[in-house]
């Protein structure tokens, strides 16, 4: 038989053009296979045999084996199409084809039915294509875009490259996957993360060499990768990782190494290792761009994870150093106020003492009387009795001014409680009242029932509240000294809420406030008292409390006819 005759009839009556004569000898990419209506093969062309691994003189004038092609495990037999009641059937398919060894190769079959002159049918063309490289590069996009999918995730870099690893292993059909990190420290490299267990395998560890002749025989296909920073491949034989992994999984075929560096800007980070079959290393290597860019998405994922760990290093620092100078201002903040606090109470010394004296004077008052009684001898049980309640009560008043004196000089803390507005603000004329009564300032107070309360500080309210009835109780007696005939001082407090918010008022009709003073007025150690009679703190101190507990603090004033601070907070 002559050899040529596999690759040329399709039928006595129509013979093939010169040129597609030789197209279909020369094919070895398609295999291109004709039957006649007997499903007898009349084409097999060299393309065929190195598809299917059947030569032509096994096959021609043979019919064609119905098992040839297989899609999900199930046979393909095209001979239906012979008899289909239309002439313009093709047949698409992705499938796989049986070699004659037994393997399975993928492959794309197109099948259409061979028409002649006559427009009769003749029999079926069958061109194959395999398509294992094409596989192979859909399998590595997808990878790819997984990974970078994995690198543009809020993953830990150490869960992020084990699942690279997985997803290497997985998409490309690989036996085991392994990222070695460098470690800049140590001069060496160690396991980050593999597509299976790790325990043994951390084990392996890596130096770095700058001389081959330094180099372990089983470590130099990982040298010529980081010191070239080019891809290689090792047989696993002859690899050191070899003895941390199970070496009967790699008995059956021949595997190598590939050893891909992670760099950037020409330093490296570390080297992902793929251990594939030697077919998988060949295409693989061939296709060289695609490992490059899975190189440079992981190397990607390194430094924007290392990065993120410099910045919250960082972040965590300065929160550190904030807190820290935050507790230290808050300290300082708080000996002011309370350092303000005290300056309050040695302005007011004299009003206080003053508020002693009286219940003092009372006491030695009954105490002369109850002399004089036992000297004329009209002392009995029921005077005594009287007398001795009269002098409890006076001494109960003094232990409630010494009392308060000495809470209110307390260091407040920093806890926030629920606060009837009422309570400090009249807790402040147990401080100054006798004094206001004492100057013949009126106190005119306008409170509304069932106010909400709100969160702050009852300590801090007062020295508020007090801070600002004193700088009235000064802006009228300040009016008085310039308008002796200006007799009445008054001081009116207004306390309501709208909607949400609690508002405290307090007007005086004192000397007013001019509206450059108004701009400075809540500034530190602003002060137009003379130097031994203000420091300047007070309404300063004021601005900050009502700001710690969320309110706002206003001034309404004009000169030579008095102020009015109007402070509001958020009701609870």
């Amino acid at each position: 038989m002559n050899d040529n005759r596999h690759i040329f009839y399709l039928s006595k009556s129509t013979h093939p053009l010169a040129l597609l004569e030789s197209l279909m000898i020369s094919s070895t990419e398609y295999a291109i296979i004709a039957t006649d209506l007997d499903n007898k093969v009349v084409l097999w062309n060299k393309g065929a045999e190195l598809i299917y691994g059947y030569t032509c003189h096994e096959m021609l004038l043979n019919e064609l084996p119905t098992n040839l092609h297989k899609k999900d495990s199930i046979g393909k037999n095209f001979s239906y199409l012979i008899n289909s009641p239309t002439n313009s059937n093709l047949i698409d398919h992705t499938m796989h084809a049986v070699r004659k060894d037994g393997t399975l190769l993928p492959v794309s079959v197109t099948v259409t039915p061979r028409i002649n002159k006559n427009n009769q049918i003749e029999g079926l063309l069958i061109m194959t294509r395999e398509i294992t490289k094409y596989i192979h590069q859909e399998q590595c996009r997808v990878a790819l875009i997984e990974i970078a999918h994995l690198v543009n995730s809020n993953k830990p870099l150490d869960e992020m490259l084990s699942k690279i690893c997985s997803t290497i292993s997985s998409f490309l059909e690989t036996s085991l996957v392994y990222i070695c990190l460098f470690d800049p420290g140590s001069n060496g490299f160690y396991i980050n993360s593999c597509s299976s267990s790790c325990e043994k395998m951390r084990q392996h560890s890596c130096t770095y060499h700058s001389h081959e002749k330094d180099v372990p025989e089983g470590k130099k296909g990982c040298f010529y990768t980081y010191t070239r920073l080019t891809i290689n491949s090792t047989d696993i034989k002859n690899h050191d990782i070899l003895k941390f992994i199970n070496e009967n999984d790699f008995s059956n075929e021949d595997f190598s190494i590939i050893h891909i560096p992670l760099t950037s800007d020409d330093s490296l980070l570390g080297i992902l290792h793929i251990v594939v079959t030697t077919l998988r290393k060949d295409f693989l290597l061939k296709e060289s761009q695609i490992l490059s860019l899975i190189a440079n998405e992981i190397t990607a994922g390194i430094q924007r994870r290392r990065l993120v760990e410099e910045i919250k290093d960082y972040a965590e620092n300065l929160e550190k150093m904030v807190k820290t100078r935050t507790d230290q201002l808050r300290e300082k903040d708080a000996q002011l106020i309370q350092s303000a606090k005290l300056a309050t109470l040695g302005e007011m010394a004299t009003g206080i003492a003053h508020e002693i004296n009286q219940p003092l004077a009372g006491i030695s008052l009954i105490t002369q009387g109850l002399i004089l009684a036992k000297v004329r001898n009209v002392l009995n049980d029921k005077l005594l009795f009287e007398k001795l309640n009269e002098i409890i009560e006076q001494t109960e008043r003094i232990n409630k001014i010494i009392g308060h004196l000495r809470t209110f000089a307390r260091q407040s803390d920093q806890t926030k409680k629920e606060i009837d507005i009422k309570m400090p603000l009249f807790d402040v004329f147990k401080l100054i009242g006798q004094q206001l009564i004492k100057r013949k300032i009126t106190v005119e107070t306008n409170i509304e029932e069932n106010l909400p309360p709100i969160l702050a500080d009852h300590n801090k309210l007062e020295q508020v509240f007090l801070n600002i009835i004193a700088n009235a109780r000064d802006a009228i007696e300040e009016l008085r000294m310039k308008n002796p005939d200006k007799k009445d001082g008054i001081i009116s407090i207004n306390a309501y809420h709208r909607k949400n918010t609690v508002i405290i008022e307090i007007a005086d009709n004192g000397i007013g406030i001019s509206e450059k003073v108004k701009e400075k007025i809540f500034e530190p150690f602003f002060t137009t008292k003379d130097v031994d009679k203000g420091t300047g703190l007070g309404l300063s101190i004021t601005y900050g409390i009502v700001k710690e507990f969320n309110g706002i603090i206003e001034i309404e004033s004009k000169e030579m006819e008095g102020s009015k601070f109007i402070i509001k907070f958020p009701a609870i």
